[in-house]
């Protein structure tokens, strides 16, 4: 049997590894940022309870934390091609994966993965903030979206920081 960790391999690949380094941190930090705007999205229509986009967040959260990345990667690359081909036959349409690269199926991955556990880090530290916070916001005559920006979300930001 041959040997199970060998170190001179390992000292032999870590050359070919860094030169992968900045397509690895690009797809990180795109869909970082994707996923931040779309967590914030679903954190607020499940911290309202919006009547019918509230239960649709939840069963995406519910699917995606259910589900391994890797599992959504494998969809993500090879099911939105056999979506957009049922499109094409079903409307008529003349979409093409063909020049879509595969750095952009892994951020759509990715993205969609890291929003859901986002989503529910940011919704949790929006209700760590006391209700009360914001009846007092509505009694001094502000907006919802003011007592969000002005008072909820800045409390919600240290807690989230911490979480």
């Amino acid at each position: 049997m041959g040997k199970v960790f060998d170190i001179s391999f390992m000292i032999s690949v870590v050359p070919e590894i860094i030169s992968y380094l900045p397509v690895t941190l690009e797809i990180a930090f795109i869909s970082g940022v994707i996923a931040l705007i779309l967590g914030f999205g679903i954190a607020l229509v499940r911290y309202f309870r919006i009547r019918i986009l509230s239960p649709i967040a939840q069963v995406y959260i519910s699917f995606i934390r259910g589900t391994p990345a890797m599992v959504q990667l494998i969809i993500a690359y090879y099911g939105i091609p056999i979506f957009l081909r049922a499109l094409n036959e079903q409307f008529s349409l003349k979409l093409s994966v063909n020049g879509i690269p595969a750095i952009v199926f892994a951020i759509v991955a990715l993205s969609l993965n890291s929003a859901a556990f986002m989503s529910e880090t940011i919704r949790s530290a929006m209700l760590s903030v006391d209700a009360g916070q914001l009846e007092a916001c509505y009694s001094v005559n502000m907006t919802t979206g003011q007592a969000l920006i002005r008072v909820i979300l800045p409390q919600a930001f240290t807690v989230a920081l911490l979480i």
